[in-house]
């Protein structure tokens, strides 16, 4: 491992040359002298695909639309259910930094737009960068215990998941599978990490995530028990602090051959440090504020818990772009986490894909390659357990586990009328959904077998 004080020097030369090209985009944008004329809000109730564990059967998401007086409009995932939004917005160019809280994803699907290409495009374009363009993005199929969603169907068990599993590698071309491991005892992800194995086969990457859930003690019986299943990774198996997380990482790392994900070390940041650009307000979803923060070297010199970094891309494209760079300096491998995203919010993880996960390397001895080699990993996804879509044309399509970059301006998205009317989130839909998993959640211990209750005492 290159000594702190390289990784410190290498990451400040990344970030003052994304502040410098930050700075250009920002004065490319209000160089436009837009002014937002109007907003529009939306609130939907999104339904899985059966019942999500014991947490829920349909999610909230709220969506926003900024339009402005030269006729261009921009929309957001997330955006804030305030209903001062709008007397905040109206007026203000869309560039102002006062207005970026609010405005959230919208900036860079404004950004895109002003510039007339996709946003990965004119990312690149500011960037220079010579690598390879890619725009069909390896996606991962998130899977779990379903129970029955609030019709009674597409429930998936312990003894029908690995035969769920091969219908998505079968119908729907996966070739990167993930399983959420908090429905089970964490002894019987082992057996049916083998039964999937047997399944689907040795060429299917299999990763696994137990929402740091685990002790540290579990969280190795488990890595030695599957090492013989080609576990491409574990993502935080064990919770708490940070500093936590990153002892249990960089001890199990030198006791198990199972890689380690992480969206905490990415290499990691001074959590104390929260900066805020524009009077007390932080920056929002997608706001690259983190530049802001410097490196962790205490931590740097005490650990090295994780392969790969997989930051969630609400952190902004440039910030991520900054901790790819750092952390394959560093020698780790790169992915990208996934929270809970409708259309909107996965086309700006594709578009991230697309501008930051290429990679040139001076020589490699593979003749004719210029590419990093085995450094990128599939982006985590829950899209594919989603019941539907709010954006035109519906949900976007998977090929052969791929998802394609949109090539519209911006985002190259937009939102959908009957489908934000289809789904709108009312109190009686929320009430069905809200019985339905009250009810599970009465009895989800007996239906999935535990033998030890919540606090891992013998039942």
């Amino acid at each position: 491992m290159y000594k702190t004080e390289h990784i410190v020097a290498y990451d400040q030369q990344v970030v003052a040359d994304i502040k410098s090209r930050q700075a250009a985009i920002n004065a490319f944008g209000y160089a436009a002298n837009l002014r937002i004329r109007d907003v529009r809000t939306w609130r939907v109730l999104m339904p899985w695909i059966g019942t999500k564990r014991w947490d829920g059967s349909a999610e909230t998401f709220s969506f926003a639309e900024f339009i402005t007086d030269q006729g261009l409009s921009a929309i957001a995932e997330g955006s804030p259910d305030d209903p001062g939004l709008k007397e905040r917005v109206v007026g203000k160019n869309p560039f102002d930094p006062g207005v970026r809280a609010d405005l959230g994803l919208a900036y860079w699907d404004f950004v895109g737009k002003l510039a007339g290409k996709p946003l990965y495009r004119y990312l690149r374009d500011v960037f220079e960068l010579e690598s390879p363009e890619v725009t069909r993005i390896p996606m991962a199929a998130y899977t779990w215990y379903r129970f029955p969603d609030i019709h009674g169907n597409n429930e998936v068990t312990f003894d029908t998941y690995p035969q769920y599993m091969q219908g998505l590698v079968r119908d729907e071309g996966f070739r990167i599978l993930k399983v959420s491991m908090c429905d089970f005892e964490p002894h019987r992800y082992i057996e049916l990490m083998h039964n999937i194995r047997a399944a689907v086969g040795p060429d299917i990457e299999i990763r696994v995530d137990p929402h740091a859930s685990w002790s540290e003690g579990e969280a190795l019986r488990f890595m030695k028990g599957v090492e013989d299943c080609r576990i491409e990774w574990i993502e935080e198996p064990v919770g708490g602090s940070f500093e936590n997380i990153y002892k249990a990482g960089h001890r199990l790392r030198m006791m198990s051959t199972v890689p380690v994900s992480s969206h905490a070390w990415l290499p990691p940041v001074r959590q104390d440090i929260k900066p805020l650009r524009e009077g007390k307000r932080v920056s929002g979803r997608y706001s690259d504020e983190t530049l802001d923060m410097p490196l962790d070297l205490d931590m740097l010199s005490r650990y090295q818990p994780a392969d790969i970094s997989a930051p969630d891309a609400y952190a902004g494209p440039l910030a991520l772009k900054r901790y790819y760079d750092t952390a394959r300096f560093m020698g780790m491998e790169i992915g990208m986490h996934s929270a809970y995203e409708l259309g909107p919010g996965t086309a700006i993880r594709l578009h991230i894909a697309a501008f930051a996960f290429p990679y040139t390397i001076r020589y490699h001895i593979v003749w004719g390659n210029g590419v990093a080699p085995f450094a990128a990993h599939g982006l985590d996804a829950h899209y594919n357990q989603w019941e539907g879509d709010v954006i035109q044309g519906g949900k976007l399509r998977y090929e052969q586990g791929c998802l394609r970059v949109p090539e519209g301006p911006g985002l190259g998205i937009e939102l959908d009328p009957d489908r934000l009317d289809h789904y709108q989130w009312t109190e009686e839909k929320h009430a069905v959904h809200q019985r339905h998993i009250e009810a599970i959640r009465a009895r989800h211990l007996d239906m999935l077998g535990w033998r030890r209750d919540r606090m891992g005492w013998l039942r």
